[in-house]
Protein backbone atom coordinates (compact mmCIF):
# COMPACT_ATOMS: atom_id res chain seq x y z
CA UNK A 1 0.00 0.00 0.00
CA UNK A 2 1.49 3.20 -0.79
CA UNK A 3 1.69 6.11 1.68
CA UNK A 4 0.98 9.79 0.68
CA UNK A 5 3.96 12.18 1.46
CA UNK A 6 3.44 15.97 0.10
CA UNK A 7 5.53 16.69 -2.76
CA UNK A 8 8.55 19.73 -1.75
CA UNK A 9 7.19 22.12 -3.42
CA UNK A 10 6.29 26.11 -3.08
CA UNK A 11 2.82 26.80 -4.23
CA UNK A 12 4.28 30.04 -6.40
CA UNK A 13 6.22 27.73 -8.13
CA UNK A 14 3.93 25.11 -9.22
CA UNK A 15 1.35 27.98 -10.39
CA UNK A 16 4.03 29.37 -12.62
CA UNK A 17 4.54 25.67 -13.85
CA UNK A 18 1.00 25.33 -13.91
CA UNK A 19 -0.04 28.71 -15.96
CA UNK A 20 3.41 28.25 -18.51
CA UNK A 21 2.45 24.56 -19.71
CA UNK A 22 -1.15 25.61 -20.38
CA UNK A 23 -2.09 25.84 -24.38
CA UNK A 24 -4.15 29.08 -25.25
CA UNK A 25 -7.56 28.63 -23.98
CA UNK A 26 -7.35 25.40 -22.70
CA UNK A 27 -9.77 24.38 -19.59
CA UNK A 28 -7.56 23.55 -16.55
CA UNK A 29 -8.75 19.75 -15.74
CA UNK A 30 -6.51 18.79 -12.92
CA UNK A 31 -5.90 14.66 -12.54
CA UNK A 32 -5.76 12.00 -9.81
CA UNK A 33 -2.38 10.15 -9.86
CA UNK A 34 -1.50 7.49 -7.20
CA UNK A 35 0.68 8.90 -4.40
CA UNK A 36 3.92 7.41 -3.60
CA UNK A 37 5.46 6.50 -0.46
CA UNK A 38 8.96 8.73 0.07
CA UNK A 39 10.86 8.44 3.46
CA UNK A 40 13.70 11.40 3.82
CA UNK A 41 17.18 9.64 4.47
CA UNK A 42 19.10 10.84 7.54
CA UNK A 43 20.22 14.21 7.98
CA UNK A 44 23.33 15.75 5.81
CA UNK A 45 24.08 17.71 9.14
CA UNK A 46 23.09 18.01 12.44
CA UNK A 47 19.56 19.63 13.05
CA UNK A 48 19.01 23.25 14.54
CA UNK A 49 15.77 22.42 17.37
CA UNK A 50 13.84 25.51 17.01
CA UNK A 51 11.69 25.93 19.72
CA UNK A 52 8.29 27.95 19.68
CA UNK A 53 8.59 29.58 23.16
CA UNK A 54 12.64 29.67 23.16
CA UNK A 55 14.27 29.65 20.07
CA UNK A 56 18.41 30.53 20.62
CA UNK A 57 18.51 33.62 18.06
CA UNK A 58 20.13 33.56 14.51
CA UNK A 59 21.92 35.68 12.66
CA UNK A 60 19.85 38.96 11.31
CA UNK A 61 18.36 37.99 7.86
CA UNK A 62 19.15 34.17 8.77
CA UNK A 63 16.34 31.12 9.24
CA UNK A 64 17.46 30.56 12.58
CA UNK A 65 16.24 34.63 13.41
CA UNK A 66 13.63 34.50 11.24
CA UNK A 67 11.63 30.94 12.07
CA UNK A 68 10.38 32.31 15.65
CA UNK A 69 8.48 35.01 13.76
CA UNK A 70 7.29 32.32 11.39
CA UNK A 71 5.99 30.12 14.15
CA UNK A 72 3.78 33.10 15.89
CA UNK A 73 2.35 34.02 12.54
CA UNK A 74 1.88 30.06 12.06
CA UNK A 75 -0.28 30.13 15.12
CA UNK A 76 -2.14 33.21 14.93
CA UNK A 77 -4.07 32.29 10.88
CA UNK A 78 -4.23 28.73 11.69
CA UNK A 79 -5.22 29.11 15.18
CA UNK A 80 -3.19 26.07 16.49
CA UNK A 81 -0.03 26.53 18.84
CA UNK A 82 3.00 24.60 18.55
CA UNK A 83 3.14 21.93 21.08
CA UNK A 84 7.05 20.59 20.28
CA UNK A 85 9.82 21.67 18.80
CA UNK A 86 10.56 22.18 15.16
CA UNK A 87 13.88 20.39 13.85
CA UNK A 88 15.17 22.60 10.98
CA UNK A 89 18.35 21.56 8.78
CA UNK A 90 18.94 24.58 6.44
CA UNK A 91 21.70 22.64 3.85
CA UNK A 92 24.13 23.99 1.28
CA UNK A 93 22.66 23.84 -2.88
CA UNK A 94 24.85 20.52 -3.12
CA UNK A 95 23.46 18.88 0.27
CA UNK A 96 20.05 19.54 -0.43
CA UNK A 97 20.42 18.83 -4.04
CA UNK A 98 21.86 15.61 -2.88
CA UNK A 99 18.52 15.24 -0.28
CA UNK A 100 15.86 15.34 -2.95
CA UNK A 101 18.13 13.03 -5.64
CA UNK A 102 18.06 10.69 -2.59
CA UNK A 103 13.87 10.61 -2.07
CA UNK A 104 13.69 10.20 -5.60
CA UNK A 105 15.78 7.17 -5.94
CA UNK A 106 13.54 5.85 -3.32
CA UNK A 107 10.71 6.78 -5.44
CA UNK A 108 11.89 4.94 -8.29
CA UNK A 109 9.60 1.90 -7.95
CA UNK A 110 5.94 3.54 -7.71
CA UNK A 111 7.77 6.23 -10.77
CA UNK A 112 7.75 3.18 -13.00
CA UNK A 113 4.21 2.19 -11.66
CA UNK A 114 3.06 5.32 -12.31
CA UNK A 115 4.63 5.90 -15.52
CA UNK A 116 3.06 2.23 -16.41
CA UNK A 117 -0.52 3.70 -15.90
CA UNK A 118 0.06 6.83 -17.95
CA UNK A 119 1.29 5.56 -20.94
CA UNK A 120 -1.77 2.01 -20.50
CA UNK A 121 -3.95 5.51 -20.47
CA UNK A 122 -2.24 6.98 -23.97
CA UNK A 123 -0.94 10.16 -21.60
CA UNK A 124 2.83 10.06 -21.88
CA UNK A 125 4.49 8.60 -24.98
CA UNK A 126 6.23 4.86 -24.70
CA UNK A 127 10.11 6.81 -24.95
CA UNK A 128 8.89 9.20 -22.39
CA UNK A 129 11.54 8.96 -18.99
CA UNK A 130 9.25 9.68 -16.19
CA UNK A 131 11.52 9.72 -13.48
CA UNK A 132 13.61 12.16 -15.53
CA UNK A 133 10.93 14.46 -16.76
CA UNK A 134 9.86 14.94 -13.04
CA UNK A 135 13.40 15.36 -12.02
CA UNK A 136 13.99 18.26 -14.54
CA UNK A 137 10.69 20.28 -13.26
CA UNK A 138 11.78 19.72 -9.61
CA UNK A 139 15.52 20.33 -9.95
CA UNK A 140 15.30 24.06 -10.00
CA UNK A 141 12.26 24.59 -7.96
CA UNK A 142 12.24 22.84 -4.67
CA UNK A 143 12.97 25.55 -1.82
CA UNK A 144 12.34 23.52 1.42
CA UNK A 145 10.77 21.03 2.78
CA UNK A 146 8.49 19.09 6.22
CA UNK A 147 9.03 15.67 6.21
CA UNK A 148 6.36 13.70 9.04
CA UNK A 149 8.48 10.84 9.33
CA UNK A 150 11.61 12.65 10.64
CA UNK A 151 9.81 15.80 11.73
CA UNK A 152 12.27 18.09 10.46
CA UNK A 153 12.26 20.95 8.07
CA UNK A 154 14.97 20.66 5.25
CA UNK A 155 15.59 23.94 3.45
CA UNK A 156 18.04 25.48 0.93
CA UNK A 157 20.88 27.53 2.56
CA UNK A 158 20.41 29.81 5.10
CA UNK A 159 19.51 33.10 4.07
CA UNK A 160 15.67 34.29 5.26
CA UNK A 161 15.42 36.10 1.68
CA UNK A 162 11.14 36.71 0.80
CA UNK A 163 11.30 33.85 -1.36
CA UNK A 164 12.29 31.74 1.14
CA UNK A 165 10.47 33.11 4.07
CA UNK A 166 7.23 32.06 2.52
CA UNK A 167 8.45 28.59 1.83
CA UNK A 168 9.32 28.37 5.81
CA UNK A 169 5.95 28.96 6.46
CA UNK A 170 4.12 26.86 4.46
CA UNK A 171 6.71 23.97 5.73
CA UNK A 172 5.68 25.36 9.30
CA UNK A 173 1.85 24.92 8.64
CA UNK A 174 2.77 21.08 7.84
CA UNK A 175 4.99 20.80 10.90
CA UNK A 176 1.93 22.18 13.20
CA UNK A 177 -0.54 20.33 11.30
CA UNK A 178 1.22 16.92 11.75
CA UNK A 179 1.55 17.71 15.32
CA UNK A 180 -2.35 18.25 16.00
CA UNK A 181 -3.46 15.67 13.31
CA UNK A 182 -0.88 12.99 12.88
CA UNK A 183 -0.27 13.05 9.34
CA UNK A 184 1.29 9.97 8.72
CA UNK A 185 -1.74 8.00 10.65
CA UNK A 186 -3.99 9.34 8.41
CA UNK A 187 -1.57 7.84 5.71
CA UNK A 188 -2.11 4.48 6.56
CA UNK A 189 -4.93 2.35 4.55
CA UNK A 190 -5.54 4.56 2.06
CA UNK A 191 -6.76 4.18 -1.30
CA UNK A 192 -5.22 6.22 -4.33
CA UNK A 193 -8.00 8.62 -4.20
CA UNK A 194 -8.12 9.01 -0.69
CA UNK A 195 -5.12 10.08 -0.74
CA UNK A 196 -5.43 12.13 -3.25
CA UNK A 197 -7.60 14.26 -1.26
CA UNK A 198 -5.72 14.31 2.26
CA UNK A 199 -3.07 15.75 -0.34
CA UNK A 200 -5.03 18.28 -1.12
CA UNK A 201 -6.58 18.96 2.38
CA UNK A 202 -3.13 19.60 3.83
CA UNK A 203 -1.66 21.30 1.02
CA UNK A 204 -4.37 23.18 0.58
CA UNK A 205 -4.50 24.52 4.49
CA UNK A 206 -0.64 25.24 4.03
CA UNK A 207 -0.67 27.23 0.90
CA UNK A 208 -4.33 29.08 2.63
CA UNK A 209 -1.57 30.65 5.13
CA UNK A 210 1.16 31.19 3.15
CA UNK A 211 -0.96 33.70 1.10
CA UNK A 212 -1.87 35.19 4.31
CA UNK A 213 2.09 35.62 4.96
CA UNK A 214 2.36 36.83 0.53
CA UNK A 215 -0.44 39.23 1.33
CA UNK A 216 1.39 40.98 4.35
CA UNK A 217 4.91 41.68 2.35
CA UNK A 218 6.00 44.82 1.13
CA UNK A 219 6.05 45.31 -3.05
CA UNK A 220 9.09 44.94 -3.24
CA UNK A 221 9.25 41.33 -1.65
CA UNK A 222 6.58 40.04 -3.78
CA UNK A 223 8.23 41.01 -6.78
CA UNK A 224 11.63 39.10 -5.44
CA UNK A 225 8.69 36.64 -4.96
CA UNK A 226 7.78 36.53 -8.27
CA UNK A 227 11.17 36.87 -9.82
CA UNK A 228 12.73 33.94 -8.22
CA UNK A 229 9.57 31.72 -8.72
CA UNK A 230 10.92 29.64 -11.56
CA UNK A 231 13.32 29.74 -14.31
CA UNK A 232 11.06 28.25 -17.05
CA UNK A 233 9.62 24.81 -18.01
CA UNK A 234 11.66 22.45 -19.62
CA UNK A 235 10.20 22.53 -23.34
CA UNK A 236 9.84 18.45 -23.54
CA UNK A 237 7.77 18.47 -20.22
CA UNK A 238 4.85 16.14 -20.09
CA UNK A 239 1.61 18.16 -19.71
CA UNK A 240 0.52 15.17 -17.71
CA UNK A 241 3.14 15.46 -15.13
CA UNK A 242 2.87 19.39 -13.99
CA UNK A 243 -0.95 19.02 -13.72
CA UNK A 244 -0.78 15.96 -11.73
CA UNK A 245 2.39 18.20 -9.33
CA UNK A 246 0.19 20.86 -8.85
CA UNK A 247 -3.51 19.14 -7.46
CA UNK A 248 -3.05 19.61 -4.38
CA UNK A 249 -1.85 23.18 -4.45
CA UNK A 250 -4.31 24.41 -7.05
CA UNK A 251 -7.91 23.00 -5.86
CA UNK A 252 -6.96 22.36 -2.02
CA UNK A 253 -6.64 26.11 -0.82
CA UNK A 254 -10.78 26.12 -2.38
CA UNK A 255 -11.70 23.25 -0.65
CA UNK A 256 -10.58 24.75 2.44
CA UNK A 257 -11.73 28.04 1.56
CA UNK A 258 -15.32 26.36 1.03
CA UNK A 259 -14.79 24.40 4.78
CA UNK A 260 -14.01 27.65 6.70
CA UNK A 261 -16.92 29.76 4.78
CA UNK A 262 -19.44 27.13 5.42
CA UNK A 263 -18.71 25.98 9.25
CA UNK A 264 -15.86 28.09 10.33
CA UNK A 265 -12.11 26.86 11.27
CA UNK A 266 -13.40 24.10 13.51
CA UNK A 267 -14.75 22.72 10.25
CA UNK A 268 -11.27 22.61 9.17
CA UNK A 269 -10.00 21.04 12.08
CA UNK A 270 -12.49 18.28 11.78
CA UNK A 271 -11.48 17.64 8.33
CA UNK A 272 -8.34 16.96 9.78
CA UNK A 273 -9.92 14.30 11.93
CA UNK A 274 -12.10 13.13 9.42
CA UNK A 275 -10.80 13.24 5.94
CA UNK A 276 -12.34 13.14 2.77
CA UNK A 277 -12.84 9.76 1.29
CA UNK A 278 -12.74 11.04 -2.28
CA UNK A 279 -10.96 13.14 -4.70
CA UNK A 280 -14.52 14.50 -6.20
CA UNK A 281 -15.11 15.54 -2.52
CA UNK A 282 -12.58 18.04 -2.45
CA UNK A 283 -13.10 19.84 -5.96
CA UNK A 284 -16.90 19.31 -4.89
CA UNK A 285 -16.68 20.71 -1.36
CA UNK A 286 -20.95 20.89 -1.11
CA UNK A 287 -20.61 16.88 -1.50
CA UNK A 288 -17.94 16.91 1.59
CA UNK A 289 -20.02 19.07 3.53
CA UNK A 290 -23.43 17.32 3.03
CA UNK A 291 -21.91 13.64 4.14
CA UNK A 292 -21.62 12.41 0.45
CA UNK A 293 -19.35 9.16 0.12
CA UNK A 294 -18.23 7.39 -2.72
CA UNK A 295 -20.06 4.85 -4.50
CA UNK A 296 -18.29 1.09 -4.04
CA UNK A 297 -17.32 -0.33 -7.46
CA UNK A 298 -16.64 -4.07 -8.12
CA UNK A 299 -12.81 -4.22 -9.05
CA UNK A 300 -12.91 -5.21 -13.02
CA UNK A 301 -11.12 -8.42 -14.11
CA UNK A 302 -7.74 -8.52 -16.07
CA UNK A 303 -6.06 -10.59 -18.85
CA UNK A 304 -3.04 -10.45 -17.86
CA UNK A 305 -0.44 -10.46 -14.72
CA UNK A 306 -1.50 -7.31 -12.21
CA UNK A 307 1.02 -4.71 -11.01
CA UNK A 308 -1.57 -2.55 -10.46
CA UNK A 309 -5.13 -1.93 -8.78
CA UNK A 310 -7.49 0.72 -7.23
CA UNK A 311 -9.42 3.77 -7.57
CA UNK A 312 -8.76 6.58 -10.18
CA UNK A 313 -11.01 9.18 -8.96
CA UNK A 314 -12.34 12.06 -10.58
CA UNK A 315 -9.33 13.98 -11.36
CA UNK A 316 -7.94 10.84 -12.87
CA UNK A 317 -10.93 11.02 -15.10
CA UNK A 318 -10.50 14.70 -15.55
CA UNK A 319 -6.74 14.72 -16.46
CA UNK A 320 -7.84 11.08 -19.53
CA UNK A 321 -10.54 13.06 -20.57
CA UNK A 322 -9.49 16.80 -20.94
CA UNK A 323 -8.09 16.53 -24.58
CA UNK A 324 -11.55 16.07 -25.81
CA UNK A 325 -12.39 20.04 -25.07
CA UNK A 326 -13.11 21.29 -28.04
CA UNK A 327 -12.51 18.37 -30.46
CA UNK A 328 -15.59 18.51 -33.21
CA UNK A 329 -19.02 17.01 -31.96
CA UNK A 330 -17.95 17.09 -28.36
CA UNK A 331 -20.12 18.84 -26.57
CA UNK A 332 -18.38 20.90 -23.54
CA UNK A 333 -21.70 21.01 -21.07
CA UNK A 334 -21.83 16.83 -21.88
CA UNK A 335 -18.21 16.33 -21.48
CA UNK A 336 -18.28 18.07 -18.04
CA UNK A 337 -21.51 16.26 -17.07
CA UNK A 338 -20.00 13.57 -17.41
CA UNK A 339 -16.86 14.12 -15.52
CA UNK A 340 -19.03 16.14 -12.52
CA UNK A 341 -20.82 13.19 -12.63
CA UNK A 342 -18.52 11.22 -11.39
CA UNK A 343 -19.97 8.68 -8.53
CA UNK A 344 -16.96 6.16 -7.86
CA UNK A 345 -14.82 3.86 -10.10
CA UNK A 346 -12.46 0.49 -9.83
CA UNK A 347 -9.47 -0.28 -11.68
CA UNK A 348 -7.14 -2.69 -12.74
CA UNK A 349 -3.60 -2.60 -14.28
CA UNK A 350 -1.77 -5.39 -15.68
CA UNK A 351 1.04 -6.57 -17.98
CA UNK A 352 0.84 -7.86 -21.77
CA UNK A 353 3.98 -8.23 -23.55
CA UNK A 354 5.64 -5.43 -24.57
CA UNK A 355 2.59 -3.37 -23.69
CA UNK A 356 0.83 -2.00 -20.34
CA UNK A 357 -3.25 -1.98 -19.92
CA UNK A 358 -5.81 -0.47 -17.64
CA UNK A 359 -9.40 -1.72 -17.26
CA UNK A 360 -11.72 1.04 -15.53
CA UNK A 361 -15.45 0.29 -13.91
CA UNK A 362 -16.89 3.58 -13.36
CA UNK A 363 -20.10 4.27 -11.61
CA UNK A 364 -22.12 7.86 -11.93
CA UNK A 365 -23.63 9.75 -8.86
CA UNK A 366 -27.32 10.00 -11.45
CA UNK A 367 -28.53 8.65 -14.61
CA UNK A 368 -27.87 11.75 -16.45
CA UNK A 369 -23.98 11.61 -15.39
CA UNK A 370 -24.18 7.94 -16.85
CA UNK A 371 -25.69 9.01 -19.76
CA UNK A 372 -23.22 11.55 -20.29
CA UNK A 373 -19.62 9.55 -19.40
CA UNK A 374 -20.79 6.52 -21.23
CA UNK A 375 -20.79 9.13 -24.44
CA UNK A 376 -17.40 10.31 -23.54
CA UNK A 377 -15.62 6.90 -23.01
CA UNK A 378 -17.00 5.84 -26.53
CA UNK A 379 -15.65 9.39 -27.72
CA UNK A 380 -12.13 9.30 -25.56
CA UNK A 381 -12.03 5.24 -26.75
CA UNK A 382 -12.27 6.39 -30.82
CA UNK A 383 -9.41 8.77 -30.20
CA UNK A 384 -7.13 6.64 -28.37
CA UNK A 385 -7.70 2.95 -29.40
CA UNK A 386 -9.23 1.78 -25.97
CA UNK A 387 -12.53 -0.50 -26.19
CA UNK A 388 -16.26 0.39 -24.32
CA UNK A 389 -18.75 -1.54 -22.46
CA UNK A 390 -21.23 0.55 -20.83
CA UNK A 391 -19.31 2.58 -18.36
CA UNK A 392 -15.92 0.21 -18.55
CA UNK A 393 -13.07 1.23 -20.49
CA UNK A 394 -10.02 -0.94 -21.62
CA UNK A 395 -6.58 0.03 -22.82
CA UNK A 396 -3.42 -1.25 -23.80
CA UNK A 397 0.05 0.93 -25.01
Amino acid sequence: MRITIFRPLSAIIVMFLLAACAPPGEKQLTSLLPHRRVTASPSARPSIAISPSSTPAGPPGSIEAFVPEAERFVEAHRGLSFMLPVKVNHLSDAAFAQRIAELQAKDHADLDREAKLLRALDLVQPGVDVEKAEEALLSGAVIGYYDPATKELVVRGDTASAAVRHVVVHELTHALQDQWFDLQAHQKNLTEDQGEAYSALVEGDAVSVENAYIASLSPAEKSEIDSQSGGGVPADAPPVLIRILSFPYSVGPRFVVALRDSKGQSALDQAFRTPPQASALVIHPDRFLGGEAPKPVGEPGADGPIFDKGVWGEFGLNLMLNDLYGNAGVNPGDLQAAISGWGGDNYVAWTSGAQYCMRLSYASRDDQGAASLQRMLATWARKHGAQTDGLSLTRCG
